[in-house]
């Protein structure tokens, strides 16, 4: 697959966490955004195909945007993989 060069601006504090992030899961910075994009893109998809109620949506939106956590999720593995399995609702 092609790959894109770009630039963004994102907050210092919060690029030194991932840069450790990947070293921790020995990876580079790189592959840590593909994966964590990867990973929404593909959330993003699954939603779409799940049947919530617009005003839940909006509801757990408007507690993210409140700094709130709305839920959490209490497993080793990603909410992706908790929604394919059947778990995520």
């Amino acid at each position: 697959m092609a790959e894109k060069i770009t630039s963004i601006r994102i907050e210092e504090e919060l690029w030194k966490k991932a840069k450790i992030l990947a070293v921790k899961r020995g990876i580079v910075l790189k592959n840590l955004v593909e994966e964590l994009l990867s990973s929404e893109v593909e959330a993003d998809e699954l939603t779409k195909s799940l049947s919530f109620s617009q005003q839940l949506m909006d509801d757990l939106r408007d507690a993210r945007t409140k700094g709130k956590v709305p839920f959490v999720i209490s497993s080793r593995k990603s909410s992706v993989e908790l929604i394919k399995e059947g778990r995520g609702y």
